[in-house]
């Protein structure tokens, strides 16, 4: 028995090893059918073909230096780099669309934000926190805004909900008993 012992391994393993085959990895062959789909050889241009389409300079490979793992690479598009012509192109634009860049430019659209609503309430009331509030800052911008059949008074500009609730908090806008922050079309900063 033990004479046939290798026999019998040998015809086992190749029986064993026969469906193993079947499944394969085909990619690792040169070969591969997909080895087409991305770039075949036939499109890699070669130093001939270069040379042959225009008069490009190409320096000598003893010119580059040594080290650098690709300089054929690099040879090849010194080359076409330099026989490119400078190319030239005419801009026309349509009447209507410098009509449409000017109207935009003309009306703005506002950009979304948050404000500090600071009253509301009837006019009369609005109109007087809003003057006391423009009397004590100035440089800060206040807004009333018609909201049926009631006012609302809002001061700030500010791009983030964490900007106007740290104004809101460091007293910036000063001290308001029902004061919160609301979403809002702020206008753009000024330019400086």
């Amino acid at each position: 028995m033990s004479r046939f012992l290798p026999l019998l391994m040998l015809v086992g393993n190749a029986w064993i090893s026969a469906p193993v085959t079947a499944q394969t990895d085909t990619t690792t062959t040169d070969s591969g059918w997909w080895k087409g789909l991305f770039r075949p050889m036939e499109e890699v241009p070669s130093a001939a073909r270069l040379e042959s389409v225009g008069t490009p300079t190409v320096e000598p490979a003893a010119e580059i230096p040594s080290g650098t793992h690709s300089a054929m690479e690099d040879t090849l598009a010194l080359s076409i780099v330099r026989s490119a012509q400078p190319a030239t192109f005419s801009w026309s634009l349509p009447p209507g669309l410098a009509t449409l860049d000017s109207l935009d430019k003309a009306d703005p659209k506002p950009l979304q934000g948050y404000r500090i609503q600071i009253y509301f309430g009837d006019l009369q009331e609005a109109r007087a926190v809003r003057a006391a509030f423009r009397r004590d800052h100035p440089e800060e911008a206040c807004q009333l805004m018609p909201i049926t059949p009631n006012y609302a008074v809002t001061v700030g500009n500010y791009r983030d909900v964490w900007s106007a609730q740290r104004a809101l908090r460091d007293g910036h806008v000063g001290s308001w008993k029902h004061a919160l922050v609301i979403p809002s079309a702020i206008n753009l900063p000024a330019l400086r």
